[in-house]
């Protein structure tokens, strides 16, 4: 009697889980089969599609035209001051990096002054993270009429750069400077 009590609960316990199992599955698939379709509808194939109409974004925003770069560019008064203070904030940073392999915001802002840029000019990224970390790398920046002259150290290593000004007469974006 024992026995046939037994297998009649496993008999039920099989049921149920094969009718929870078969309701799971049937959801399952009715959620599935409404994915990316709004219930009544159905959608044509896309060989049957109309082509959809471009989106206003930055890809169809007309493109401003460029004037044409002067035959020289080292010409321009703006352009050999750049590299003038270039070169000299080249082998001012390349001292400062065999000397202090993670420069201080205040060094590497001295290392441009010492090169010949604007004390008043000179941008220079944070040394430390929100959390109080030294950061691994420090970048300064100055501008010299539209050019931005970019200096970079990390690990003793100095790298220099020249970018264009933005639009706001800085070299860099948002407001640690």
């Amino acid at each position: 009697m024992r026995e046939q009590r037994a297998r009649a609960e496993l008999d039920v316990d099989r049921a149920r889980r094969v009718v929870l199992f078969c309701t799971l599955a049937a959801g399952i698939a009715v959620a599935v089969s409404a994915c990316g379709s709004e219930a009544g509808e159905s959608r044509p194939p896309a060989s049957e599609r109309a082509p959809a109409a471009p989106s206003p974004g930055p890809a169809n925003l007309p493109v401003p035209s460029v004037p044409p770069a002067q035959s020289d560019p080292a010409a321009t008064p703006d352009s050999s001051a750049a590299d003038a203070i270039t070169s000299a904030i080249e082998d001012s940073l390349n001292s400062l990096a065999a000397e202090t392999p993670r420069p201080a915001s205040e060094e590497l802002k001295a290392a441009f002054q010492s090169a010949g840029a604007d004390a008043g000019s000179v941008e220079v990224s944070v040394d430390t993270t929100p959390t109080g970390l030294e950061v691994d790398a420090m970048t300064a920046a100055v501008p010299v009429g539209d050019i931005c002259i970019f200096g970079h150290v990390r690990d003793g290593i100095a790298a220099v750069t020249q970018l264009p000004v933005l639009a706001d007469g800085q070299c860099f974006v948002g407001d640690q400077r």
